[in-house]
């Protein structure tokens, strides 16, 4: 299954840490991608990043049934 974290901060030596620990501790099963952005606004620098991974399905996990009607 699909998910997504996302973390911002004003230190990018700080994101960096809040991401590897995240990686470290988390059911990452596959990393998919990450993306960055840099603001900086009025001499205030803000960092943020978006993680796009995936987890183990559980064995007894149910996947949900989409409504095909729903779509029409």
């Amino acid at each position: 299954m699909t998910r997504v974290k996302s973390y911002d901060n004003q230190h990018l030596s700080d994101l960096e840490k809040n991401i590897n620990e995240f990686l470290k501790k988390e059911d990452v099963k596959r990393l998919i991608d990450i993306k960055f952005t840099a603001i900086s606004k009025n001499d205030v620098d803000k960092y943020a990043a978006l993680i796009i991974y995936e987890v183990e399905e559980e064995e007894n996990s149910n996947p949900v049934k989409e409504d095909p009607q729903i779509y029409e």
